[in-house]
């Protein structure tokens, strides 16, 4: 053989490599002895279903950590409100009970303990609201909630329960301020005090009266719905209604309060007792106060017909 024909060794390691790697190649391609031949298809199949049910089962596990995690951070938060509630209340127990002796040796007004014992009658309320919330918690594991058409959790009622603390919270500052209007009409028969005196806290009263009949109401629309009477859109449209009708009426006690106080400072100014400047600004008031009720009795109006 002539060197032409005669292979050098850069041929020789390339066939042998050549050589190895078909070999290698038919043994992968016979099957193995004791072994099933699968179609590439089933082992696709296969191999698909198992991506799928892991991936459902690595989701599914997700949301319970996740779920589990907002429930123990909601439980978290509301505890810590019901510490500071319940630390709230010794410390108003321990101031009244200053005050009443206090009161009961003339060092300071009865009206003074008395508003200290109406604070820790609201503080017990705001505690036992916490704890309300503390139980709707653990039993959702999510924030409590408000809205009337919210679901009955465990046969319990939350929202109805709140609702009735709030009118209780409401009728403690009622009781205040009647207290303090019939200290303020014996002020005004001595001549101590101007008849103008009272308008201002008949007004908070009757704002308070406006937020009791607003509570009462929501409360009646959420008894209704729990006994199925009513859906969550009719319940929706009668809380908003009743918040409107309650925006309408504390705005015309504040426009009737503000024009009786504007007679009399006018009335003082055609005497000379007071400046033109007083009266413009109880001016400015009044005619924000107009426009507060315009805007409750559009509101009334359209929800009514929504209706």
């Amino acid at each position: 053989m002539t060197k032409t024909y005669e292979p050098d060794s850069r041929f020789v390691e390339r066939l042998e490599w050549q050589l190895a790697s078909e070999y290698r190649r038919t043994n992968r391609l016979k099957p193995s002895s004791g072994k099933v031949a699968v179609s590439r298809r089933m082992v696709a199949v296969a191999l698909l279903v198992g991506v799928l049910t892991t991936g459902v089962a690595v989701i599914k596990a997700a949301d319970y950590i996740r779920d589990s995690w907002r429930k123990g951070l909601e439980i978290a938060r509301v505890g810590t409100e019901v510490q500071l509630k319940k630390a709230h209340l010794e410390s108003t127990r321990e101031m009244a009970a200053r005050a009443e002796k206090l009161a009961s040796i003339g060092a300071i007004r009865e009206e003074e303990s008395q508003v200290l014992k109406l604070g820790v009658e609201k503080a017990a309320l705001d505690l036992e609201r916490s704890l309300l919330n503390l139980d709707e918690v653990k039993a959702s594991g999510v924030a409590p909630r408000d809205e009337l058409y919210a679901p009955v959790l465990g046969g319990r009622d939350f929202v109805s329960e709140r609702l009735k603390i709030q009118i209780k919270d409401v009728e403690r500052d009622l009781e205040l301020l009647r207290s303090r209007l019939d200290r303020f009409k014996q002020e005004v028969e001595v001549g101590v005090a101007s008849g103008g005196a009272l308008d201002p806290i008949q007004a908070e009263i009757a704002g308070r009266k406006a937020m009791i009949d607003e509570a009462q109401k929501r409360l009646d629309l959420r008894k209704r719905f729990v006994a199925g009477e009513i859906t969550a859109y009719d319940v929706e449209i009668g809380d908003r209604m009743a918040v409107a009708e309650k925006n309408l009426h504390q705005a015309q006690t504040r426009v009737d309060s503000l024009m009786k106080q504007l007679e009399r400072l006018q009335a003082q100014e055609a005497l000379g007792i007071i400046s033109p400047r007083e009266t413009s600004q109880l001016r400015y008031a009044l005619d924000a106060a107009q426009a507060e009720l315009k805007l409750a009795a559009l509101e009334v109006d359209v929800l009514g017909k929504v209706k």
